[in-house]
């Protein structure tokens, strides 16, 4: 029995798939590719799902295969199959006890998230300093008749402005994923006061990260500030 991980990327092409449509396409190719796959359940493994319309260079699926196979011909095998707008950008082989072989441990994602009509910086910085100096940022959810309420507060990790201090047209939101919930990118602006129009936001996963890696990354951050 052999996991091989694998990273792939989600353009324009793919961004409107739901989860189970990703999940029913990359099992499909990797049966058509001829890999040799476990039984149904287990057979594809899957990541997070991302939000509707977002693209991603950061998703990861993991084959289960009864027999071993070197990675770059899974990714190459299997791409051969895939819709236009998905493609494995790296594979790997799973090892026991790395969380990064888990897709179970994946509970940080981070996003870029462009914005045609941004509020000034200034603006936008006063609101994340209210935003997060707060406890509990109550945030109500409507789908499919049914109610859920959230604390936006507890599942932002982080935000940051890339787009300059005068346009900030970029923006880098890192959120909590999980069973305790987790936030579209577009409901993080909801909780700062914003309703911007769906085609003036555009929305990219750039990372997905387990718990060790996110921690790892926080204290890289605390000792630069402590640096400097």
């Amino acid at each position: 029995m052999q996991r091989i991980v694998c990273r792939y990327r989600r353009e324009i092409d793919a961004s409107a798939l739901s989860f189970a449509e990703v999940r029913e396409t990359l099992h499909a190719a990797a049966r058509d590719a001829g890999l040799p796959l476990a039984e149904e359940r287990r057979a594809v493994l899957m990541g997070p799902p991302l939000p509707p319309g977002a693209t991603s260079e950061a998703e990861r699926v993991v084959f289960e295969l009864l027999e071993p196979r070197e990675p770059s011909e899974v990714s190459r095998a299997v791409n051969e199959h895939l819709p236009a707008g998905m493609r494995i950008d790296s594979t790997w082989i799973a090892f026991p006890g790395n969380p990064d072989e888990n897709t179970a441990n994946l509970d940080t994602a981070v996003y870029e998230v462009y914005w045609q009509d941004p509020p000034s910086f200034g603006e936008l910085t006063v609101r994340l300093r209210e935003f997060f100096a707060s406890a509990d940022i109550p945030l109500t959810r409507i789908r499919e008749k049914k109610t859920q309420r959230l604390n936006a507060r507890a599942l932002v990790r982080d935000f940051r402005v890339l787009g300059g201090r005068t346009d900030p047209a970029c923006l880098q939101v890192t959120l909590a994923i999980g069973p305790q919930g987790s936030l579209r990118p577009e409901e993080v602006l909801q909780a700062l006061g914003y309703n911007p129009a769906p085609d003036t936001i555009r929305v990219h996963r750039t990372a997905l990260l387990p718990v060790s890696r996110r921690a790892s990354r926080i204290a890289q951050a605390m000792q630069r500030r402590s640096q400097g």
